[in-house]
């Protein structure tokens, strides 16, 4: 009896580091009037015919910032938490992207749903650039969805991520 009361306490141990506790990203996310689609979508309109590749909300500055590429290059778009743009810069030579991905403010949507909370971040998979992996915040909990270019869902999980 004290080996199985030992594996339940290990596996809720387990259970409660995934995700994480993310209350200080939990009382941005709540404090901001826009969400992470908007600021995508106003990001965008900064800078002329450009389409947000990665975004995220910063809990050190408080701040989001989206990455808007234009003509082959990267702007760093920097919004408040009311979604005022604060700077737009160049940062780069940007790769092309996939072609026939779903744009981002709708990748962020769908993701909210899924996951059934708030998307906080946003990045191409590290092996596929045309899936996105977006961290939803769900109350306190991180959670990762990952979509294809299409907005199908390819997997849901809890988020090993520090945001």
């Amino acid at each position: 009896m004290k080996r199985l009361g030992a594996i339940v306490m290990f596996t809720l141990a387990a259970c409660g580091t995934s995700g994480g506790n993310h209350e200080q990203l939990r009382a941005l996310v709540d404090q901001s009037t826009v969400s992470l689609g908007e600021t995508v979508s106003l990001a965008e309109a900064s800078v002329q015919y450009s389409a947000g590749v990665d975004a995220r909300i910063h809990s050190a500055s408080a701040q989001f910032s989206v990455d808007a590429v234009a003509a082959g290059v990267r702007h760093d778009v920097r919004l408040d938490l009311t979604g005022n743009v604060l700077s737009a810069t160049a940062a780069g030579a940007a790769a092309a992207g996939c072609p026939t991905q779903m744009s981002l403010p709708d990748a962020l949507s769908r993701a909210e749903v899924e996951a059934g909370g708030n998307a906080v971040a946003v990045v191409p998979d590290d092996d596929d650039p045309c899936l996105r992996e977006i961290q939803v915040l769900v109350d306190t909990t991180l959670w990762e969805v990952k979509l294809g270019p299409d907005g199908a869902l390819i997997e849901k999980e809890l988020s090993d991520e520090e945001l």
